[in-house]
């Protein structure tokens, strides 16, 4: 009996084998929704980064900068790290995870996640784990808050309490990806809010907020703006993917 749930998944992948869902090869077992021929080809970021958004910067490896963005524009998050490079395969999946709502995508995305923040021994004393929430108007239309189903999976795996009903987008504003760089920040400037019960235990928390996509950091830059003013102590952001070359 004990042998039955694995004969089971043998059963119906062999009737219904999984598909590599970048490129639509049959996949080894059940559960791989990215052949490793695949994962081989996604893009992992290495140092040196920004010390402050986590931007690709050319050099030794040990350099420690921050860049031209981040001495000009008033950042409110203590550290962000980005895994891979938004390019190829893992813009393809992204894209497919957030529009066609391919959600089995997330035992991957979590695996590098987690494997780039063990690597980097980055992350540490985190107190609680947050999405950047979506306004109710978008979810309506996305049906899938991609920041809510990556945070939730990796708090989990973490062993660290999540909770994404603390931070809220109360105001709708047009997508971030149609504006250029000055007009993503005052668009969403103003947009989040917390909710007034969960405040009070906020006070000298360490915050990690987990989204997919990094571009100009403004809307993670605006939550951790509310957390600090909320009293939260270090704020560190994740994002699965940032758009910046590769070295």
């Amino acid at each position: 009996m004990l042998y039955l749930p694995y004969m089971l998944k043998y059963l119906i992948n062999l009737l219904y084998p999984a598909l590599c869902q970048a490129c639509g090869k049959k996949s080894e077992s059940p559960e791989e929704n990215i052949c490793k021929d695949c994962l081989k080809k996604i893009k992992k970021r290495l140092p040196p980064f920004c010390t402050k958004c986590g931007k690709q910067l050319r050099g030794d490896p040990e350099l420690q900068l921050e860049c031209s963005d981040c001495k000009n524009d008033e950042i409110y998050f203590d550290r962000a790290f980005s895994v891979c490079y938004y390019s190829g395969t893992l813009k393809d999946l992204i894209h497919n995870f957030k529009y066609k709502k391919i959600s089995s995508l997330i035992k991957e995305f979590s695996d590098l996640t987690l494997g780039f923040i063990r690597q980097y021994d980055i992350c540490k004393d985190i107190d609680l784990v947050l999405p950047v929430p979506m306004h109710r108007r978008r979810l309506i239309k996305r049906e899938i808050n991609t920041s809510h189903v990556m945070a939730r999976d990796a708090a989990k795996r973490l062993g660290i309490r999540y909770d994404p009903g603390i931070l809220k987008k109360h105001k709708y504003t047009p997508p971030q990806s149609s504006l250029k760089r000055h007009d993503r920040i005052k668009n969403i400037r103003g947009s989040f809010c917390i909710k007034k019960a969960k405040a009070p235990a906020l006070y000298n928390k360490n915050i990690l907020i987990i989204d997919d996509l990094f571009t100009t950091g403004s809307t993670v830059n605006e939550c951790a703006r509310i957390l600090k003013e909320a009293g939260c102590g270090n704020i560190d952001v994740i994002t699965l993917a940032r758009g910046d070359s590769a070295r």
